[in-house]
């Protein structure tokens, strides 16, 4: 039986280190997954019920954390058209200062906790949090002016832009060390999309004033606490990468596509200085066999067996349109007791 052991795998992975046996790493699995990989049948559909389903799919799979967003902070904005797909410009909130000055901000000493209460009386032994954030910074302030807009604002009004980045940062810096000192946090994750395929959203310079603080400071706690922390985000990272760890502190980087830089590139040029988290391609994940996918998961774990700082994942997060048999595939190339 495959125990969960966060000091001796994912944590050691996170710190460039060996792990004590072949460790798995995912973002966020989708509710088809969580159900097969539980085998929870939902009393009802109460926020402890999902909790301790989600914890019960990801012990069976065998990871050795469960990701969490811990409080509810939010920054509400329109609603987009379409859930899985819809336009940057959609959604914004924050045109102009008028606007910035009416929107009702959230009082961070109203976030409520209460997940993290539930959640760790229903954790295993050996297991730990993942903490993560309810949208990063760029994604937020996206969210709430509208991506077009946001560019705009930075050639007419750099000023109000910074404040709205302040509100938002401020805000997920406090949730974030907050959820730094509970025990069975073991691991902050830093999710915020900063790129497309071929460049960042905003420009570099526009990143390291706007963004990085907050990280920067969020990755000095987090450290400071004898914890780890990564960073998700999708897109093209070409001449910011070393930033990631040399700049901001990030221990590990989550979200890898064939298209832009293939994950054995990645642990190729990056591997010694910042874990490899998942990383075999979510399009590579869709439509290839089981075959071909258990043949790069070992030729990756094999890569790293050596060196260590590597997990094994999709590039991305198990969607609900991937096919499941493929994401088993990808787990019993680690957890060969997975009884599915």
């Amino acid at each position: 039986m495959r125990y969960p052991d966060f000091e001796n795998n994912i944590k050691k992975v996170l710190l460039k280190q060996k792990p004590a046996r072949p460790t798995l790493f995912e973002f966020l699995i989708s509710e088809e997954a969580e159900s097969v990989l539980s085998g929870y049948e939902l009393k009802n559909d109460s926020i402890e019920e999902r909790i301790k389903r989600k914890i019960t799919a990801f012990y069976n799979a065998g990871y050795d954390y469960v990701p969490f967003i811990l409080g509810d902070l939010a920054f509400p904005a329109n609603e987009h058209d379409l859930d899985e797909t819809y336009s940057l410009n959609e959604g914004g909130v924050i045109t102009d200062r008028e606007s910035f000055e009416k929107y009702k901000w959230k009082n961070i000493e109203d976030v409520s906790y209460r997940i993290f209460e539930i959640a760790d009386k229903f954790l295993p032994e050996g297991m730990k949090i993942m903490s993560y954030l309810p949208g990063g910074v760029l994604e937020n302030v996206i969210a709430l002016c509208g991506y077009e807009n946001l560019c705009y604002l930075f050639a007419d009004d750099y000023e109000l832009a910074e404040r709205i980045f302040y509100e938002v940062g401020s805000r997920l810096e406090k949730f974030i060390t907050e959820t730094i000192a509970f025990d069975s946090v073991g691991m902050i994750f830093c999710n915020d999309d900063w790129g497309f395929k071929n460049s960042t959203m905003i420009s570099h310079d526009d990143l390291r004033n706007l963004v990085y603080p907050y990280y920067k400071r969020i990755a000095a706690k987090t450290h400071a606490a004898g914890k780890v922390i990564g960073m998700h985000s999708c897109g093209n990272f070409s001449g910011i990468f070393n930033e990631l760890y040399e700049k901001i502190g990030f221990d590990g980087k989550h979200s890898f596509e064939d298209s832009i830089m293939p994950v054995e590139t990645a642990y190729d040029n990056y591997g010694d200085k910042i874990a490899i988290l998942g990383g075999i391609d979510m399009d590579f994940m869709c439509r290839s066999d089981e075959e071909s996918i258990r043949k790069r998961c070992f030729a990756m774990l094999e890569k790293s067996e050596d060196k260590g700082g590597y997990a094994l994942g999709s590039g991305n997060s198990i969607a609900k349109y991937m096919p499941l048999k493929n994401y088993i595939a990808l787990l019993k190339t680690v957890n060969k007791d997975l009884k599915i």
